[in-house]
Order: C-alpha cells, then structure tokens, then sequence
C-alpha cells in the first residue's frame, strides 16, 4: 500500500515580528507551477467467485447508486429519447439466482476484500474480446478503515466509432474515491461465466504542489469582442495544469466535421474529493483511459468538478473538435462532458451546474448548434457500448443529452438527468445573449482555393505519395490538412468525420494513401492564434486495389515483370474467358485498367456482378502502358470481372475503381 501524498500550498505569508510586535503586510507568492505526473496504476486480478468472500453475508446486498439499465430487461426500450432523458433508462431490474432484486445476470465473479496502494480512481475491465456479456459491475472500497456500501459502476464502450479504429480493453466509467486503500469487485454476466482478463484497476495519480490551486491557475474566461466563438468561453484548466503527462497517450487523429449534440456524463463513486484532489483525480481518469483500457487519451473533452472548475480533457478539445469514447457509436459530430461525481442519489452543485452550462453553450455558439429541438444522430456501432439501437440507425434525440438517451447506462444519474430540461433553457438563453451581444461567430480566415490535380492524382492517385496544392489564405500562419477515406468494399464515411493527417507552413503536402482506399482529401488555416478556419475541399481520389486483390478465377495467367509496368508486374494471359476477379467493390461509377497496349493485343470485357458495362481494347497502333476506362451507367456494387474475349495477349498491372 502506498499512501497519496498531500501537499497544502500557501499563495500569501503574513509576517509577525513577535520581538516588536510589528505585523508586515501580506506577501504574494507566485502560484507553484504544474509539472507533469505519471500515475501509478495497480492491477487486482478477478478470478471468478471467491469461495471466502461469498459467504460473506453483505456480498450480494444491492449496489447503491444506479443500477445499469441493460438490454435485457429492457426489451422495449425505445431507440429515440424523451424530452426529460429520464424515460428509457429506466429502473426495473430482472432477478437472478443469487438474490431477488438484484440487477439482471447471474454472479460471474467477486473478488476478496483486497488492500492496494492508495488511489483516488479505480475501474474494472476484461479483454474486448470475451464473450461474456457484463450486465452489472459493482465495488466497494475502504476509506479511512471503514468499508463503504457497494457501488453500481456503469459499462462503456470498448472504442471509438465513425473512424473504424478499434480500441483497447472493455470496462467500466470510473470510480472515484477521496482516498481509498482497499477494493472489492462483483460482476454479473448474461451466463454466470467469468469474462477473460477480469481486473480491478486502481490508480494513484501522485500529487503536486499546484494541485491545490489548478482552479485558481485556469486559462482565463474568453473576452474577445469580434465574434471568434471563445467570447463566452469559461476558464479552462489545461491539460499542464491537471499535470497530464503526455507520454502515457497520443493525439487523436480524428475528428468531427461539425457539432450536432452534446454529452452530459458522470462518474461514479464519491461525490465528496475535495477541491484540492480535482487535478488529481483527472490524472487518475486519465491514466485509466490510457493505461487500464488501452485509449490513446482521456474519453471526455472536458470534465466539471463540483467546485466548477473546467477541465480540458481530450487534447485540443478547446480548439477543435477531437473525436472521444464518450458515448459509444455516437462519437462522431458530439462531444462529453463529464460531471465529476454520483448524481443517481445525490444532487449536482449550483458551481457545478452553473459551469457544465457555461461549457455547453460556448461551444453551442462557436459552432452554430441549435440548442433546443432535437437531431438524427446515426448509430456508427461500437463494440461493448450497450447502444439502444441498431448500427446504422439514425435515432432522434435532444441536442443536449445524458449518455443513457442513446446507450443502456442511467448516466448522467437520476439528480442530473432531471436537471437536464433546465440546462437546456440556461445554454439556450445563454447562447441567444451572445448573438445579441457579439453576433454570428465568424471565421478569421476564408475557405482555401485548390490547385488543380494532375493526371496520375485525379481521379486515380497512381502513385502512392504525391504532393498536392493550394492557394496562400491571408491569416494563416499554417495548414492543417485532413482526409476522410473507406477501402474499396466500404461505404465513404459522411463529413461529419475527418482524419488530420498533418500541419505544415506552406501551401502543399505530400501525401501518402494506402492502394484499394478512396480518399478525400481537405485543408483547413490556422491562424496566429490557433484559431481554425473552414474545411475546404482539396481532391477526391482513389488508389488502385492492391496487385493480390486481382483473383485469377478462369483462364491461364502468369506472372511478368517489367519495370515499364506499373508496379513492375502484371497479370499476362494469351487465352479468350480468362478472368480477373476483385469482389465485393462498393458504389463504383468508373473503372480504371493500366494495361500494356500494341498492336494484335486482345479486348476485355468489364462486368459488376452479371451485368456488362463495358469493353476495353488493348490493340493500338504502339506500344505503351495506358489507363483505359469504361464509365458504368449509374453507380454500382458487387463482383468486378475482367474477361478476355480473344485469343490474343492482354496484360493488366493495375484496377482501380471511381466512387465520386
């Protein structure tokens, strides 16, 4: 057990010469800065039902706070939400075989009452691969010799949606405490089986001296006049202001085009840290995040202590709009805000409330979105995330909305959730000040003008790097340039999502895809103060499917090599009904062949699925390496067939496929 330091730190000294009875004035002391911590997190391994720990009589008392609203015993939870966010989340409970009212499942594991270092967050996870489905996750942990009560922890999503990344561990929110040395953990399944790679992680955040004064250090309120989007702005503590250390994560390359809604989040665990162990307990998540379920950052954008202190959370939250894990499959065009604290029982401070709305309709301001009605958000399907729809689906939900609107959680708690119609008129009215005030938010800098791609780039981008152009944007110190993409079976991502790809000083980038991906290609300023202007569109383009890609199914093919040839090889064929297979190609209108053409050679026929479309003839008066097209009637998908309809050399070294 290693026990949290705790630093009291003093910004003013009064100095009494008790010889002359003299009383100084007051010093100020500059603030102490904050330096980088890393956490240490600890590992309690859950190995099914403790046989001790069982016989216990308190063991399987029901968890206080909320009870995880599960599919299962929720059968006709409607995917679209209430008004009040209070109506699908719901409380009624299945029972199991181990104890009438307890949450639906049966006991698939509880560990030991087991002593551990001192922390201030901890969170259960299991491998993202198991096959077991968690309905309840419960812990109980001591504080200051004393046992608590168990504690419902709620089940998130394994990872972020929209971009197709997979990511890390399966687990649960975290639980905070204000200084706990001892954990137990219960978990219940559909199947009463144990998932594989159960843990309790425990994290001690360390402590720094500025800790005691992050709030009194945060990034001041916006004042700017010119309607720039941050005139609203609250004060921000900053990621070097919670003392994040940067090595434990990444930058998150993704995303979101635009803001359709807003998360309200909370934690579980304890609602009484106090003002000094906010910081702390933002590192604490943090580490969590990165280290015990393998994000490459902290899953909220911002966080709210219940002193009104504002976090930032995700890296460049407060500039942009990364992409999160706050509310899996409806990552992408939201953001999270996350209340530090249980609020099922336990109602949520006037600071708190009061900050939670200053974060939301700033950022309802900055980016145009309506605060009250309600938006189709399309589930984008998230592994483990519990959602109350479909992937695919598009459910209609207010704009600003409790996690347990779109996913089966009582996030953000009953007490907050009923706040939730109140929040809404507060940013609302908020929102309407500012455009009285500063009018409509404006970008500093204007849309960016494309130069015109060369041939091997558009509409095929043949060569795997290239480097493409733009104008000069007065104001803009740097671009910032993105793409959006999907392999040549996948359907495009909408422009809600983008991918950064990299920032340069100058007007052109050299830029690398990967063969079989469609891409598109944009650009965006920056000025000198960091502030982004629109995305503008650069190029949509395509890379040829990869050489293996090309299924030889009938006919006798061998292999040449050339360094003419595109990629130094080709497909060679002297024989009629030889064909070239790439399947399951997604919404094609063109296709594209590099093909040896001369005189005598022979012609292919081009079919998607069973239907022609049409033929491309590889006699020509001399000999060269030539794209030849056949344009399809309407946009297609299915099997790409390249049949050889003579006897008489065909060779093809590269396909690629049109989408725009």
């Amino acid at each position: 057990m290693k026990p949290l330091v705790r630093r009291t730190t003093t910004t003013s000294l009064v100095l009494v010469l008790s010889a002359g009875g003299v009383l100084l004035p007051a010093v100020e002391l500059p603030l102490p800065e904050a330096s980088a911590v890393t956490p240490e997190v600890d590992e309690v391994r859950v190995r099914g039902v403790d046989p001790a720990a069982r016989r216990d009589p308190s063991a399987l008392r029901a968890a206080q706070g909320h009870d995880e609203a599960h599919a299962d015993a929720h059968p006709d939870a409607p995917a679209d939400a209430k008004d009040d966010d209070g109506g699908t989340a719901g409380g009624t409970q299945s029972g199991s075989a181990d104890d009438a009212g307890a949450a639906p499942g049966r006991l698939a594991a509880l560990s030991p009452r087991t002593e551990t270092l001192e922390f201030l967050v901890a969170g259960v996870t299991w491998d993202a691969g198991s096959d077991e489905e968690v309905t309840e996750v419960a812990l109980r942990v001591r504080e200051d010799d004393a046992w608590g009560a168990w504690q419902s922890v709620g089940v998130e999503e394994v990872g972020a949606d929209g971009a197709g990344v997979p990511g890390g561990r399966a687990g649960t929110e975290p639980f905070l405490s204000a200084g706990a040395d001892a954990v137990q953990a219960r978990v219940r399944t559909v199947s009463g089986r144990t998932p594989s790679g159960l843990r309790v992680d425990v994290v001690d955040p360390g402590a720094t001296a500025a800790d005691a004064n992050a709030g009194a250090t945060a990034q001041p309120a916006g004042s700017a006049n010119a309607a720039t989007g941050d005139e609203i702005r609250p004060a921000l503590v900053p990621r070097s202001g919670w003392g994040a250390d940067e090595s434990l994560g990444e930058v998150w390359p993704e995303v979101s085009g635009r803001l359709d809604a807003m998360y309200v989040h909370h934690t579980a665990g304890t609602n009484s840290y106090s003002r000094s162990q906010s910081a702390a307990i933002v590192r604490g998540i943090y580490a969590y995040h990165t280290q015990s379920r393998d994000w490459p950052d902290i899953g909220y954008q911002f966080l709210v202590d219940r002193y009104g202190t504002v976090f930032v959370g995700r890296r460049e939250a407060a500039t942009d709009n990364p992409i999160g894990a706050q509310a899996g499959g409806f990552n992408t065009g939201t953001i999270g805000i996350s209340a530090m604290g249980s609020f099922d029982s336990a109602s949520p401070t006037s600071s708190l409330l009061r900050s939670l709305e200053r974060v939301l309709a700033w950022k309802a301001y900055r980016y145009h979105m309506p605060v009250t009605g309600t938006v189709g958000l399309p589930n984008g399907g998230s592994s483990g995330s519990g959602t109350r729809s479909d992937p695919g689906d598009v459910v209609r939900v207010p704009r600003i909305l409790g996690h347990r609107t779109t996913n089966f959680t009582a996030c953000p708690g009953t007490r907050l959730a009923e706040r939730l119609p109140a929040i809404r008129r507060a940013v609302n009215a908020m929102k309407n000040a500012a455009l009285d005030r500063y009018g409509t938010v404006r970008f500093t800098t204007g849309t960016i003008t494309a130069r015109a791609a060369k041939g091997n780039q558009y509409p095929i981008q043949w060569p795997a790097r290239t480097r493409f152009h733009w104008a000069a944007e007065p104001g803009a110190v740097r671009y910032q340039v993105l793409e959006r993409y999907a392999g040549y079976r996948s359907p495009m991502p909408n422009e809600r999502y983008w991918r950064r790809i990299v920032t340069v000083t100058g007007t052109s980038a050299n830029l690398y895809a990967a063969e079989g991906l469609s891409v598109q290609y944009a650009v965006r300023a920056v000025d000198r103060n960091g502030r982004l202007g629109p995305i503008s569109h650069l190029v949509r383009t395509t890379r040829p499917v990869p050489f293996a890609s090309m299924a030889r199914t009938t006919g006798t093919w061998a292999l040449v090599r050339n360094g003419s040839y595109y990629r130094d090889r080709a497909w060679s064929t002297v024989h009629a009904d030889s064909r070239l297979v790439v399947s399951d190609v997604e919404r094609v209108t063109q296709v594209r062949v590099m093909t040896a053409t001369a005189p005598g050679r022979g012609r292919l026929a081009v079919y998607v699925g069973s239907t022609r479309v049409g033929v491309l003839d590889t006699d020509r008066p001399s000999a060269a390496q030539r794209v030849l097209t056949v344009r399809l009637p309407r946009t297609m998908s299915g099997r790409v067939t390249l049949r050889t309809l003579d006897d008489a050399r065909v060779r093809v070294s590269g396909v690629a496929f049109v989408r725009w």
